[in-house]
């Protein structure tokens, strides 16, 4: 009966032909076709059976506990998806999390800061038009029992919004992009940036597909979008600061101005038309936010060309930090 070694290992010690195609001895991986598909069926079982499963956590309709049970029911899925990318990246890709924008030093917390106004920006930048040309329509304030209350209430907005916004973020430019990157990167003729665009133009796919599911074709578009934003800051950053910031600001300034109506909501605000029920949303503020990520495109390139490390597309991305060449 042949070994184990003989089955896998011509004469030269080489591996046979089939097993080459799925698995990289240089690495000592599955090689990247197979470990996205990988990473996407956890995404689809973990987050799938998180969403299974949304406790009320408390009973009553106040504002305070309408938003706790918020954040009761996105846990679940909240931290199956994060559960994906942690066993993907550790056990199928072998590398360690710092590899996926996690760098936690100086730099990535102002990139946080810097993505979050950013983000902010463009939802403000849209509701500010919305009220000046009329497609929103003031109503007024949300007057708060006691500021401490509202204080709470934004705390937990907050949290709501991380929850949901950072495994989104680690798994879709985290994961995907630098999977894509370096798995393009290596082909023979394809240079870095092009590898950069692929990886970018995948997840802005992923975002539309999700979105759309969820919350129709033109909601989806936008997201899709937004989500070309998302992966420049990534591939230009190495850090998942700056899509956690603008992602995060984005959508929690429009809790705030009251677009996504939530306890938390300062203002008060409607439009006759909407594109998606839950949100104060018409196809004009749909148009101006795109107009918003163009503009905060130009400004995140003007800020890595003056301030930052140019333009150009992190090394780091393809050079993968596997945790076995430290054993």
């Amino acid at each position: 009966m042949p070994s184990i070694q003989t089955v896998l290992r011509d004469e030269n010690r080489r591996l046979r032909r089939p097993f080459r195609l799925v698995w990289t001895e240089v690495d000592r991986r599955l090689r990247f076709p197979i470990r996205l598909l990988a990473g996407f069926v956890l995404f689809l079982a973990l987050a799938g059976a998180g969403n299974q499963f949304r406790p009320t956590l408390l009973s009553g309709g106040g504002p305070l506990v309408r938003t706790v049970n918020m954040i009761g029911r996105q846990l679940p899925n909240a931290v199956g998806l994060t559960l994906a990318v942690v066993v993907a990246a550790l056990l199928i890709d072998r590398r360690r999390l710092t590899d996926l924008g996690l760098q936690l030093d100086q730099n990535w917390w102002r990139g946080l800061v810097g993505g979050t106004a950013l983000g902010a920006g463009i939802t403000l930048f849209a509701v500010g038009v919305g009220l000046t040309t009329g497609y929103y329509e003031f109503i007024g304030f949300v007057r708060p029992s006691h500021i401490l209350v509202w204080i709470l209430l934004a705390i937990g907005g907050a949290i709501f919004q991380l929850i949901f916004v950072v495994p989104e973020e680690l798994f879709v430019r985290g994961y995907l992009i630098t999977n894509v990157v370096e798995g393009f990167e290596s082909v023979r003729r394809v240079p870095r940036w092009l590898a950069a665009g692929i990886g970018v133009l995948a997840a802005s796919g992923v975002f539309y597909a999700t979105h759309t599911a969820g919350k129709g074709e033109i909601v989806g578009a936008m997201m899709g979008a937004l989500s070309i934003l998302l992966g420049l800051g990534y591939v230009l950053s190495g850090d998942l600061s700056v899509p956690i910031g603008i992602h995060f600001g984005f959508n929690f300034l429009g809790v705030l101005a009251g677009t996504n109506a939530q306890p938390a909501s300062v203002l008060r605000i409607t439009s006759s038309t909407t594109v998606q029920g839950s949100l104060a949303l018409p196809l004009e503020a749909v148009i101006v936010r795109l107009v918003g990520a163009v503009l905060a495109t130009g400004l995140l390139v003007v800020w890595y060309v003056t301030v930052g490390s140019g333009l150009q597309v992190v090394p780091d991305l393809t050079r993968p930090a596997l945790r076995w060449k430290d054993n």
